[in-house]
């Protein structure tokens, strides 16, 4: 269900009383105060891992299936060497 109100959306999800229960105790290791600041962790969370996801798409995309440059000062990892590849 979403019900907009002004310039904000209410979004609600049922879930079962083991995952509140985790939920709640969570939020106290992070400080969070109350339902809200749980979704709206939660939901932040979400988006910055498909951003994430749609970076490393992007990349893949880009460099058509071939593994991407190193940044310029990171060397390859030893197993990298070991296969031939430049150092």
């Amino acid at each position: 269900m979403t019900t907009t109100t002004g310039a904000s959306e209410v979004w609600q999800a049922r879930i079962d009383h083991e995952l509140a229960a985790q939920l709640r105790a969570d939020s106290q290791v992070l400080g969070l105060d109350g339902r809200t600041e749980i979704v709206r962790a939660a939901l932040q969370l979400l988006h910055q891992r498909a951003a994430e996801e749609r970076m490393a798409r992007d990349v893949d995309d880009f460099y058509a299936g071939q593994a991407p440059p190193l940044p310029i000062g990171v060397r390859p990892a030893a197993d990298d060497a070991a296969d031939g590849a430049p150092a």
